[in-house]
């Protein structure tokens, strides 16, 4: 029982603190060192434990031991919050003298007897105090403490002082009643009014590391063994040393921020402060990265066959082996209805965070196909698990068995370290693009580019460039630009301290965001000060204007469709095809009629040189539109101008390391 109650009593305390911290800033952590006297008032003549003939003991002191760990929260600027859990250990030493009349051979004498009782406890205790500023440093403490009993052994004894030759009767020895053992009778729950004085002295110069000498005295009615009057008062002297740990914040979501900046009234135009003012102008960006003024972005609807490849790669956060939440996963009911058919305009990177599925369902279409899953880890990661790598692919394997209900024998594992075609571990987007598994199959459909027949809405310009700026901008926390329709976010471009010189869009990336029959698009910079606080601009608005191909086909006049396709899994600084590549290619080929144009685009990820990726994308497109062959096909490379996908994720830098390839044919 004593142990269960001292694990709820931890507990209580130390989750209350733990609540407390996660709420508030400039709290501290630390470990106090006492050391003291307890008084001991007394009024009894023995213990329940052992017989003793002692008149009364009248009391005594002790030194008295403690460590314990501390929290202390500001409450405001004057009052603090102090919770402690300690451990301490006290010995006492209680002595009475008798005189007892005595006749020896007939003359009157006096015999001197000593009783002694000495008592070890130790004591588990919790402080609950208020600190309240008398000075800068110094405070005034006081509160509750409670304490709870751990354990208390005795001993005790009767000795004859004088005379020097005379014993007991009843043992004939000088001692008598010498006893020991444990103090069963001890009092479970202490409690008492503490208080006292305690000053801080900072030990750096930022003031989050503190020595606290301080004095606490504790006053309590509580008795120490139970049916005795056996009080005792504490002084308590010593020292805390605590610091204040990072501060844990909660950052705001795009959406929150949204919110809070659509609310927040705007800075009257010529009013002296010194908050920071932020403004943001926008120009329309081509591919090409050429910038010009913006009156309308236009949109316009094609017919289109769009092809988009599968990356065969599931990336894993760091150190971790859960599946991150990005990729889709469907419960085993969902997976009946689920057909790729449903794939009607979605992007290729929405599509790709469907991958697992798409390899359920077209291994359960074709049941001699099996696959085979590569678990990599990169060496950053050697000291997280020695099985870290293997866990990922069981992940994987696990949903693909549970959920499609594919036979366990047809999923083959290969735990490896790092991949046999391996990023840079020297940077942090090469490393996280090795924390992966590999899929690979005996059957080329299972991974197999997902084609449809879609409506494909072309945006003019291609994208848009912002440019932040920020007068007063010092010391600024955050900074966002929000792209938004109806108060509807559809982009969000954020980052940390002063904005950058400009931002770029490209419109397509969200263009599922952007519901048809849009009339303006609104956008705004919103930023945070050190403080945390919102501060944002005026909001502006973009017309646009679109023409849907039910537009176009009561209207009549000439037109076209234009099919897209996708190419991937160049290697990092490479140009030529894969077979995966070659095979994609081919099937464009026999698409592509007389009457047709090709556009060829290479892109690459952010990683490396502007210029040298630029070079690059440039080569990847020859290459392309060398196997492509005929005279109607023009050529472009853009490198890391307008990224095609997020390149924060490893898989949007795979994607982005792409060539694209447009057939335009008149309809």
């Amino acid at each position: 029982m004593r142990l269960q109650f001292v694990i709820h009593l931890a507990i209580i305390i130390v989750a209350g603190s733990t609540t407390l911290f996660a709420q508030t800033q400039n709290a501290r952590l630390g470990v106090a060192l006492h050391g003291g006297i307890d008084l001991h008032m007394t009024a009894f003549s023995r213990i329940p434990e052992a017989e003793n003939c002692c008149p009364e003991f009248t009391g005594g002191t002790c030194n008295v031991f403690g460590i314990g760990a501390l929290y202390t929260k500001p409450l405001n600027s004057a009052l603090s919050l102090d919770i402690r859990i300690g451990y301490y250990k006290a010995n006492v030493d209680l002595t009475t003298t008798e005189s007892i009349p005595f006749f020896n051979q007939g003359a009157s004498e006096t015999a001197t007897i000593r009783h002694d009782l000495s008592v070890e406890t130790s004591l588990l205790t919790g402080d609950i105090l208020g600190k309240y500023v008398l000075s800068d440093n110094l405070y005034f403490v006081g509160g509750m403490t409670l304490g709870y009993a751990l354990s208390g052994s005795y001993t005790q004894a009767e000795v004859f002082v004088t005379p020097g030759n005379a014993t007991f009767v009843e043992n004939g020895k000088r001692i008598r009643n010498q006893r020991g053992g444990d103090l069963n009778s001890l009092s479970s729950l202490y409690a008492g009014l503490t208080t006292g004085l305690s000053y801080d002295l900072p030990i750096n110069g930022v003031r989050t590391s503190f020595i606290s000498p301080e004095v606490l005295v504790t006053l309590s009615p509580t008795n120490l063994l139970t049916n005795t009057s056996w009080s005792f008062q504490r002084v308590r002297a010593g020292v805390a040393v605590s610091f204040m740990p990072p501060e844990i914040e909660e950052e705001l979501s795009d959406i929150e921020l949204f919110d809070i900046a659509r609310t927040t009234p705007m800075r009257p135009i010529g009013e002296s402060t010194n908050v920071p003012v932020p403004s943001v102008t926008v120009e329309s960006l081509n591919e090409s990265g050429a910038t010009s003024p913006i009156s309308t972005i236009r949109i316009e609807e094609f017919a289109s066959n769009r092809v988009r490849p599968l990356l065969p790669y599931v990336f894993f956060d760091k150190g971790l082996h859960t599946l991150p939440t990005r990729y889709r996963q469907l419960t085993k009911d969902q997976t009946d209805g689920y057909s790729l058919s449903n794939f009607y305009n979605l992007d290729a990177m929405v599509t790709y965070y469907q991958l697992l599925n798409i390899v359920g369902k077209r291994l359960n279409e074709r049941p001699d196909a099996s696959i085979k899953l590569t678990a990599c880890r990169d060496k950053s990661e050697e000291a997280s698990s020695d099985d870290l790598s293997k866990r990922r692919a069981l992940v994987i394997k696990s949903y693909l068995v549970d959920t499609w209900d594919i036979n366990a024998t047809r999923i083959e594992i290969e735990d490896r370290g790092m991949p046999s075609i391996a990023s840079s571990s020297d940077d942090i987007d090469g490393a996280a693009e090795n924390m992966r598994v590999e899929i690979l199959s005996n059957d080329p459909t299972i991974l197999s580019p997902v084609g449809s027949r879609d409506t494909l809405r072309v945006f003019s310009p291609d994208g848009l460039r912002f440019s932040p700026s920020v007068v007063n901008g010092v010391g600024l926390k955050t900074w966002t630009i929000f792209v938004s329709q109806n108060d509807q976010i559809i982009k969000a471009i954020h980052g940390q301290g002063a904005p950058p010189p400009y931002a770029d869009w490209r419109i397509a990336e969200t263009s599922r965001f952007i519901p048809k029959k849009t009339l303006n698009i609104e956008y705004m910079m919103v930023v945070q000060d050190s403080s945390g606080k919102v501060i944002p601009c005026e909001s502006k608005s973009i017309p646009v204007s679109e023409r849907s191909l039910s537009d176009k086909a009561r209207t009549g006049g000439t037109d076209k469709s234009i099919d897209r396709y996708s190419l991937i899994l160049f290697g990092f600084d490479r140009a030529d095809l894969s077979p995966e590549n070659l095979q994609l290619i081919n099937e464009v080929k026999a698409q592509i009629t007389p009457r047709s144009s090709v556009n060829v685009i290479g892109y690459t990820d952010r990683v490396g040189d502007a210029t040298y990726n630029r070079t690059l994308s440039e080569k990847r497109a020859k290459a392309v539109a060398s196997a492509i062959g005929g005279e109607r096909v023009s050529i472009l490379g853009l490198g890391e101008t307008l990224p095609l996908y997020d390149n924060q994720t490893p898989e949007g830098r795979f994607y982005s390391r792409t060539v694209e390839i447009n057939v335009e044919t008149p309809r």
